[in-house]
This record gives structure tokens, sequence and C-alpha cells, in this order.
């Protein structure tokens, strides 16, 4: 039977599908600050389940995850996991979207602190108190990585079209690869890149990025929707997203299950090698969606990957301890 779930606020408001929540995350900054999400709660009480907190990648607010398309249906992943008995919630990362743009300098870690105070809010803001699970796209990969690795918010981590090795489609030089091979290089690279971007924000243009954002079958009203309502400024932080391994030891930390995802073109060198750098994860799947670019949620195989994320999600959170150890799959 097919009910609506809508679970209160601490307030006693109703907290209905597409509401607007500001996290105070002021006391993880040191500063006043917040961040802006949208909840979205399962249509279905069904038992079990999880909460996904859906982050979006570079140049994008977290509209990412509920695109609606005038004539186009079925782009939304929100609506797509509310209706499987999934909540939602979709966050701007600090420096993004409608969420608190910091005039001082953050980094990685600054956004992973807001993040998790963010996380940690959920069941009181939501009353929803199931297990999370990361869903995280491209950059957006990176910040839950970091947040995971300090701060243990999540069952489990999605990450989808986000590399440990070098982005494939940006033609870095040999040089450039084999400075990022350590962490002294790294750390190294990022001071340049820094250094080189003196402006705290700056604008995500995308029309070079069309031909590794999107296949050719991908309808122009939807590309076109994506540039009008999903664009976010880019804090200067994000540049380091270029560096090869900018994350990867917090990669190497992640001690719960991880499902790695591409589309057929992407921003990954070797998709099948990727899970190599989560070496203390106990789960490991692999995903290759043929039918899919770089944004996966404007593929025309985006519904086969949904699918595919909540089977795996309900393997995250059902599975009774211990028996999802030492297991790595691959599905394309």
């Amino acid at each position: 039977m097919w009910v609506a779930w809508a679970p209160a606020s601490p307030s006693g408001r109703a907290l209905t599908s597409g509401s607007s929540i500001n996290f105070d995350v002021s006391a993880a900054l040191g500063e006043p600050a917040s961040l802006a999400a949208t909840y979205y709660p399962a249509r279905t009480a069904e038992p079990g389940g999880a909460v996904l907190c859906c982050l979006p990648g570079g140049t994008y607010s977290r509209r990412y995850w509920d695109l609606r398309v005038p004539g186009h249906c079925g782009y939304s992943f929100a609506e797509f996991a509310v209706g499987n008995g999934y909540s939602v919630v979709t966050i701007d990362p600090l420096g993004t979207g409608e969420s608190s743009k910091p005039t001082s300098d953050f980094d990685f870690t600054h956004i992973a602190a807001a993040l998790a105070a963010a996380i940690s809010a959920v069941p009181d803001v939501t009353c929803d108190d199931r297990p999370v699970v990361a869903v995280a796209h491209s950059l957006g990969g990176y910040l839950a990585i970091t947040q995971q690795a300090l701060y243990s918010s999540y069952a489990g981590l999605a990450v989808l079209g986000c590399t440990n090795k070098h982005v494939a489609p940006l033609n870095l030089s040999p040089d450039f690869i084999a400075r990022a091979a350590t962490p002294q290089g790294r750390a190294t690279l990022a001071g340049d890149i820094l250094a080189a971007l003196p402006a705290p924000y700056f604008e995500g243009p995308r029309d070079g990025l069309q031909s590794w954002f999107h296949l050719p079958d991908v309808p122009s009203a939807v590309i076109q929707a994506d540039s009008v309502t999903t664009k976010s400024v880019v804090p200067r932080v994000f540049g380091l997203a270029m560096i090869p391994g900018i994350v990867a030891e917090h990669a190497a930390a992640i001690d719960v299950p991880v499902l790695i995802g591409y589309g057929a073109t992407d921003v990954s060198p070797d998709p099948r090698a990727e899970a190599a750098i989560y070496r203390n994860s106990p789960d490991l799947t692999t995903v290759i969606l043929s039918g899919s670019a770089h944004c996966h949620n404007m593929a025309s195989s985006r519904h086969w990957l949904w699918r595919r994320l909540l089977a795996w999600a309900a393997t995250v959170v059902d599975a009774p301890a211990g028996q999802v150890n030492g297991r790595h799959r691959d599905s394309v």
C-alpha cells in the first residue's frame, strides 16, 4: 500500500517533500555559517532504508539531484529515491549554492566539518533517524571522502564520477601528474594553484565541458534546464580537484562500504583500478554505466544506475554485521 510519510520537525511543522532546511554550522567553523539543504521524506513507511545525503559536484548546486525539465519526466533522483522508500537530503556544501560563502580562506577540511555538523543534526531536524548514506557526484565525492575519513558520518559512500587518479579530460601533462605522486608534491601543487586563483569565488562556465558532461543523445532541453537551474559559483579551493590523488590519503582510510560509479565517458583514466585506493573498505562495488557521460543524472541510462544504487544502499544498511566483509563486485 502506498502511504505518504511526512515526519515532523521538532517545532511540530511537517516536513513535506522539498522542505528547505538551513543547518547552522557556526560552531563547526568558528564563525556564523549555515548550509542550505532540501529534505524529501520517503513516500513509503517501509522498515529499513536509509537517508541519502546527496552532494553535488563543482559548478553545481544541490538542484542537480532534483532536476525538473518541462516536457521531460524522470530526471529527479530525489523523486526516484523517495518513491522507493528512501529519504533524501540534498545539501549545498560550504561556499556553493545557497549556503554561506565565507570571506576567509577555507579548505576541504572546513567543508567536511560543516557537512559533518549538518549530518549530525539530520535526525533531530527531520525526525528520521535511519542510517545516512552519502551519494556524492564528482567533486562532491572528494568532500564526502574527506568528511568520512575525519568524522565517520556515513554508513556507506556512493562516489560517482570522482577519480583518485588524474582527471582524464583535463589532459594534464605527464610532469604535472608525476609531481602529484607524493603528498609533498600534491601540497606544492595546491599552493601553486591557489596562488593563481586570487579571487575567493568564480563563475564555473561549462561551455567547454559539455562533450564529457553529456553524450549526444541527451535532449537539448535537458542540457538547457541543467545550465539554467543547477549552476553555482565555485570557491577557489575547488581548483585543487585537478590534482591527482588530492584526497587519496582520506580515501585509503574509509572503512565502510563504497560504491564507485562512472559513465562510459567520464573522469577516470582507469575506472576499474579506482577501487584499489579504498584499501580499508570492507565492501567495494564498481559500476560502469553504459550510455552515460559524466553527468549521470541526465543520461538516458540514469534509471539503471539509480536502481543499482538503491539496491546497493539496501545491502549497506540491512546486511548483518560481518556479512559484507572482503567483497568486490564489478557491474557494467
